[in-house]
């Protein structure tokens, strides 16, 4: 996946409830590309399990 498109990923999981204020952010500038999707990705299963139990 392209950078730009995982930047916009992790640019809508901070807007999330469960992140907002937090800054999940800046260490994606020491980040591949690999590791940005994974980082990514636990945020996005973290949000999940929120929604699931609601």
């Amino acid at each position: 996946m392209k950078r730009v498109k995982l930047l916009e990923r992790l640019k809508s999981v901070q807007s999330h409830d469960l992140y907002r204020g937090r800054d999940i952010r800046s260490i994606t500038a020491f980040m591949d590309n690999n590791s940005l999707e994974v980082h990514i990705e636990k945020f996005e299963q973290a949000i999940a399990l929120h929604a699931g139990k609601l």
